[in-house]
């Protein structure tokens, strides 16, 4: 029984041994290679450090130098820490201290630093210096924890959502029976290491011998040289957020560049608009499209759907059903649960990819994650989304309508922003939208691209909305801003109406 995410990439690399696993912008490694070279980087950072199941801070733009970091850390038996190189002064503090003070790995010059102490490797035998590694992992189990993500806090201090090998384990076995993926996937990867979606990427390549494109910053920072990467490459596998997505769509890029090799397109990490979902199916007929969703603190995704041919009936994106091992249930505002369809309450998840909880934050651990309340019969812990949906009694599937932190009081009545943004993706030829509240002018403004009109997004929006929820001012866009991750940058268009 499989006991550590780690033990995937110890069996590719023997089944695959010359096959290449991972391509940068600048070089690629064979699976053995990296084997090789990580176990290398593990046997010096465990004669130098005596750390055991530990944070370790690697602080290397995504590379193939941060991947063979991220696996030697894990033959040292400690838990790695994706960071963004460009992170602020102050919050890389706050960072370190809640990991107090944690080791910080960077590749400078070409090598491997930990405090200005440069890695020198040895020419071992690679076969010793594995045993040896592998006897002192013989005392980590499954539920301890294998990386460490930071997620923003609601108290301006960040988050470190610990999860366990077990966690991805569990979910990325169900990946690989759900989208059949086997050693042909060419894997297309967006996501920065520090944001979760890229643990699907990874460890799908670890697993099944799968090829992997870490696709840089500047390619991703262009939708045509995106387009034209994923052609060049023949990337047939891509897990992306919706805004790029979406930033393909509104150019028609499609059209320009045969894309057809991509045979399974998924999405996660924000709402997808209907009307790309329908452009990707248009030009992609062939393609499996899959809806995924989940926070960070769930081991990315709980919910799933892939799209058949029902996107015409559809008025809303659907989030789908729960993932394996998974448990969905809905609480009121007094925390209560409910089992009604069609009523809007809090998303909690329940399952083995619950997170550990937030590293050396008891208190905010306490919050999110409580006690199922169906029952006091066992101990059995829920995570505590923050994100409001309900069961459809139509088709069954779970739908997503908003942020608990995102509902509004407007002239003393509740507005929730995510009801008007799923409005106004009502609308045909509609792009992408946002919709965000000015409190000091207390005025709803929207945003959107598209080949839509003002006056048609306006015309469907009183179809559905009551006057009070429609907003005062609209801003087209011909692409909207996003954050490393790629996602919507909501903040930049938030201090863009409050000026």
């Amino acid at each position: 029984m499989q006991k550590l995410a780690l033990e995937y990439l110890q069996r590719t690399q023997l089944e695959f041994p010359n096959k290449i696993a991972i391509i940068d912008q600048k070089n690629s490694i064979s699976f053995r290679e990296l084997w090789q070279r990580s176990i290398r980087l593990g046997n010096w950072l465990l004669d130098n450090y005596d750390r055991y199941n530990q944070p370790m801070v690697v602080d290397i733009p995504k590379s193939i130098e941060a991947v063979i970091a991220f696996v030697a850390i894990q033959l040292t038996g400690n838990i790695y820490v994706p960071f963004d190189p460009d992170t602020p002064s102050k919050r890389k503090e706050t960072i370190l201290k809640s990991l107090n003070n944690a080791l910080t790995i960077q590749f400078r010059e070409e090598n491997f630093v930990i405090e200005e102490k440069k890695y020198i490797a040895k020419d071992d035998d690679v076969a010793l210096v594995e045993s040896k590694l592998f006897e002192n992992l013989e005392k980590r189990i499954d539920l301890d924890p294998l990386y460490i993500i930071f997620t923003s806090g609601t108290t301006g201090v960040p988050k470190g959502v610990a999860i366990s090998n077990r966690s991805v384990i569990d979910y990325i076995d169900w990946a690989s029976q759900t989208y059949d993926v086997t050693d042909s996937e060419v894997i297309g990867n967006q996501a920065p290491f520090y944001f979760d979606n890229s643990v699907l990427d990874l460890y799908l390549t670890f697993s099944k011998g799968s090829s992997l494109h870490l696709i840089s910053n500047e390619t991703l920072a262009f939708p045509s040289s995106l387009a034209e990467y994923l052609t060049q490459n023949e990337i047939n596998f891509i897990f992306f957020v919706p805004s790029v997505l979406g930033n393909l769509a509104a150019l028609d890029l499609l059209k320009e560049y045969d894309l057809v090799k991509i045979k399974k397109l998924l999405f996660a990490g924000e709402p997808m608009p209907l009307q790309t979902l329908k452009y990707f199916r248009e030009q992609l007929p062939g393609t499996t499209l899959s809806n995924l969703y989940g926070p960070t603190e769930i081991t990315v995704d709980c919910i799933y759907w892939i799209f058949g041919d029902e996107l015409d009936k559809l008025e809303n994106t659907p989030l789908g059903k729960p993932c394996n091992n998974t448990k969905i249930l809905f609480i009121d505002e007094e925390e209560k649960p409910f089992f009604e369809t069609d009523k809007i309450g809090e998303i909690c998840v329940a399952g083995s990819g619950l997170s550990l909880g937030y590293w050396n934050q008891p208190e905010e651990t306490s919050k999110a994650f409580i006690q199922n309340p169906i029952h006091k019969n066992h101990s059995e812990i829920i995570y505590k989304t923050g994100d409001l949906g309900y069961i459809s009694s139509k088709d069954g599937l779970i739908y997503m309508t908003g942020r608990k932190d995102r509902q509004i009081k407007l002239r003393g009545r509740r507005v929730e922003l995510g009801e008007i943004e799923a409005a106004m993706n009502r609308v045909d030829d509609i792009g992408q939208c946002a919709v965000l509240f000015d409190p000091n002018k207390q005025r709803i403004t929207a945003f959107f691209s598209g080949k839509v009109t003002i006056n048609q997004l306006t015309e469907t929006l009183r179809e559905y909305l009551p006057s009070y929820m429609i907003p005062i001012e609209f801003h087209k866009q011909d692409n909207f801003p996003t954050t490393p991750n790629g996602k919507m940058d909501l903040k930049a268009l938030q201090e863009s109406i409050e000026k």
